[in-house]
């Protein structure tokens, strides 16, 4: 009887963390989002908010593109934007990392951001509109 108990109160506490990871990680997925909406989803939004927020979107994409309904062709253009960022950020002069902002996707008229509202989209549809 002892090791029934043990084991049904092992099995609660663990459902309870399983459960409780679960909820967070949808809180933070739906927190961030609505941040990222408010941001890249207003028009009104300034480009250096924008730009400063740029890696936010990358880390939220990367964390959660798999929860976002994306065409392939959306999905190609996001990640495609993600390498060039990436390698534009992680660039080193002298040893050091290359200074110079971050507004560089709102400048460079050769990499335009093509993803941005359709990432965007994809995070209000997935984002529950009740909670």
């Amino acid at each position: 009887m002892n090791s029934a108990l043990q084991l049904s109160c092992l099995l609660a506490v663990v459902g309870c963390l399983l459960g409780t990871g679960h909820c967070q990680g949808d809180d933070e997925f739906v927190t961030k989002g609505r941040g990222l909406i408010a941001v890249f989803g207003n028009p009104s939004t300034d480009t250096s908010t924008r730009a400063r927020n740029v890696p936010a979107l990358v880390d939220y994409y990367e964390k959660y593109n798999n929860k976002l309904e994306l065409t392939t062709e959306e999905r190609l253009n996001a990640d495609n934007f993600i390498r060039r960022y990436k390698d534009q950020t992680s660039q080193k002069v002298d040893g050091v990392t290359a200074q110079g902002g971050y507004g560089w996707p709102f400048r460079c008229p050769f990499c335009p951001p093509p993803f941005f509202p359709d990432v965007v989209t994809a995070i209000d549809n997935a984002i529950p509109k009740h909670s």
